[in-house]
């Protein structure tokens, strides 16, 4: 899944690169949405059953709808697993997937645009055909609070996107802007509820949230308490992807750790913890997740959270014979093409050759430009997947 395998471990420290790589292409394609749903979701025709949660299928129609950068794939294995039982839907999402029975429109991320509005009252109309025998399954992932959007009455959608554009470029973490984005809608932070009913709910989720997956997608089918119509159930989260990592790198036979400490902050801060930590630990491998805020103001570069981890990582271990590599899980990381980057203990000397500041790229938050220049970029296109990100040390 990664594309520019071969740039990545062609240069530095090319055996830990090449060990980081290989978890992290076994990593991207075991939490893929459909994969989650193969090994997850369980039908005998006459019952749904989501590891330990069983639910009876005696329902005139089953309807599914769903939004996020992972509701493709979501969708995707669900048509499998249910077949002719699915009696129609829609999804929104931001890239090509091939359905069957559930129509797909491409939205826009990260901000709704007027298709996305279109889009999105295309899904309530579509809900005016469920009744009271029917069940909703809706496919809830990370990137839904942009690729689904009706915006509150009297409240613009240029008003909507200024607001939440300002509120990322200052480093907001997501449940205030989605707490912000659930005020500014007739959707989110439960309000779709009031279209599903008088059907049944089932939402499956998969949560680029740290914490509450109330918060995922600004919550369209959480919050609401007027309707108890809903169960919503998360079926991959950022620790789902950390003990993936975990496993892979274990059977890889490798010493490994998953740290406590949840990637939160301004990368440059982190990045020191992250050191320390790893410095101190007797593990080969360390992994971490979560997801750090950049504070970008009126900066003229270009990059994102992961590309700006990894090269702060990559000062604090110049000259040791470590290499650290920091990935979104949905293969985007800003604005930008790639997914993060791979750094390691000759970073350093190699900007240096190159006359790289490191240090006046970072103030200006360009990272990308700095990664491109070494052949550090990992691009993996879409992943299917959306579990926060995953940062992974190794030492030898």
């Amino acid at each position: 899944m990664i594309e520019n395998r071969s740039e990545l471990i062609s240069h530095g420290i090319v055996g830990l690169r090449r060990k980081i790589i290989n978890i992290l292409s076994s990593l991207l394609e075991e939490i893929r949405g459909d994969k989650i749903v193969r090994n997850k979701v369980k039908s005998d025709g006459k019952n749904l059953k989501i590891e330990n949660i069983s639910m009876d299928l005696n329902f005139e129609n089953l309807y599914v709808i769903g939004f996020g950068k992972s509701s493709g794939e979501l969708a995707l294995a669900l048509e499998d697993i249910l077949g002719d039982r699915i009696s129609g839907g829609i999804i929104n999402t931001n890239h090509e997937v091939k359905l069957k029975r559930i129509k797909v429109n491409i939205a826009s991320h990260p901000l709704p645009d007027e298709k996305t509005v279109i889009y999105s009252r295309e899904i309530l109309d579509f809900l005016k055909n469920s009744g009271k025998r029917d069940l909703v399954i809706v496919l809830v992932s990370g990137g839904a609070s942009s690729l689904f959007e009706v915006p509150k009455k009297g409240i613009s959608l240029d008003k909507e996107r200024k607001i939440v554009e300002n509120m990322m470029k200052s480093g907001v973490n997501i449940e205030d802007i989605n707490r912000m984005r659930i005020s500014l809608s007739s959707v989110k932070g439960g309000k779709l509820l009031n279209y599903i009913y008088p059907s049944q709910c089932l939402s499956l989720i998969l949560s680029d949230v740290i914490g509450d997956a109330k918060f995922v997608g600004s919550g369209p089918t959480f919050f609401q308490e007027k309707y108890k119509i809903c169960e919503n159930i998360v079926i991959g989260d950022n620790n789902y992807a950390k003990e993936k990592a975990r496993e892979i790198a274990e059977k890889m036979g490798f010493n490994t750790k998953i740290s406590n400490t949840n990637l939160r902050g301004e990368p440059r801060d982190i990045s020191e913890n992250i050191f320390k930590e790893f410095k101190r630990s007797n593990e080969k491998i360390m992994i971490w997740g979560g997801e750090t805020t950049v504070n970008i103001q009126k900066s003229s570069g270009i990059g994102g959270r992961n590309q700006e981890l990894s090269l702060y990582l990559g000062k604090r271990i110049s000259g040791k014979n470590m290499a650290f590599s920091c990935i979104g899980t949905d293969g985007i990381d800003g604005p930008t093409d790639a997914a993060g980057g791979i750094v390691d203990g000759y970073t350093m000397d190699r900007l240096q050759s190159l006359k790289i500041n490191l240090d006046e790229k970072l103030k200006e938050h360009d990272s990308y430009n700095v990664l491109k220049v070494l052949g550090d970029l990992i691009i993996t296109g879409d992943t299917g997947s959306n579990l926060a990100d995953i940062c992974i040390g190794i030492k030898d």
